[in-house]
C-alpha cells in the first residue's frame, strides 16, 4: 500500500508564453502552486525580455510521480 494517496502528490507546472513564439519560453514545475508562478517569473527574468511581451502564462497541476521507496 502507498504511503499517501495520489490525492497528496500533485505537482504543478507553468509555462510562460511570449509574443510570437509558439513553444514555452519558461517551463518550471512544483510541489504548492505559488512557487512554480514564483519560479516561473523568476527564470523569466532571467531571459531579459520585457514583460510585455509576455502573451500568457498557464499553470495546470498534475499528479507528482512516485519514487521507488514510496511504491516499496
Amino acid at each position: 500500500m502507498l504511503k499517501k494517496s495520489i490525492d497528496d502528490k500533485m505537482e504543478f507546472v507553468t509555462e510562460i508564453y511570449v509574443d510570437g513564439e509558439e513553444d514555452a519560453v519558461v517551463v518550471v514545475s512544483s510541489t504548492r502552486e505559488i512557487d512554480a508562478v514564483d519560479d516561473a517569473m523568476y527564470e523569466f527574468k532571467k531571459l531579459d525580455i520585457d514583460s510585455c511581451w509576455i502573451s500568457r502564462i498557464e499553470t495546470w497541476s498534475i499528479p507528482q510521480h512516485y519514487t521507488a521507496n514510496e511504491l516499496a
